[in-house]
């Protein structure tokens, strides 16, 4: 009798500690998630003050472009109801404002690169200023599973480079 109970409160114990080591642990990666995603939700928050700065509003669709400089940018409405795009750079913030009828839209270019090139995901879209000019920058994965790069003009949609098979 008394080697039951013993066994029982071993079991007991076992269960306890296996509870409390699964809450440890999940715990643990909540924080790592949420520490990891600190950086861009800061730099969405800012990005979107500064785009209320340059007088837009309903500032939204936060999107991370990465080449060889790092811009961040927003979708809104400027004081003439007009759709434009804020793009700000990481270093130094200097921010462009784009209206979206002087280019091509974000919906248009993935329109564009689903039909050339049937990517199994599209990894990130981002908009971004290469050469003094706005480009979008989409990246995804092939049919093969491999990274895929297509670097793209704002203004008229037309291909500035491409890597494929990364």
């Amino acid at each position: 009798m008394q080697r039951r109970q013993h066994q029982q409160r071993q079991w007991s114990q076992i269960i306890l500690w296996t509870v409390l080591i699964v809450a440890f642990i999940a715990g643990s990666v909540g924080i790592i998630v949420h520490e990891a995603l600190r950086p861009s939700k800061t730099a969405a928050e800012q990005t979107v003050s500064i785009a209320r700065q340059k007088g837009i509003s309903s500032a939204s669709d936060f999107l991370t472009y990465n080449r060889q400089h790092t811009y961040y940018s927003v979708s809104g409405k400027n004081a003439k109801n007009q759709a434009v795009y804020v793009v700000v750079a990481k270093q130094g913030g200097k921010t462009q404002v784009l209206k979206r009828s002087a280019g091509t839209s974000k919906t248009a270019i993935l329109r564009q690169v689903w039909q050339k090139n049937n990517p199994k995901k599209v990894l990130n879209i981002g908009l971004g200023i290469r050469k003094h000019q706005p480009v979008w920058e989409v990246t995804y994965l092939n049919q093969k599973g491999n990274l895929c790069y297509d670097l793209l003009r704002f203004k008229d949609g037309t291909m500035v480079q491409s890597i494929q098979n990364l």
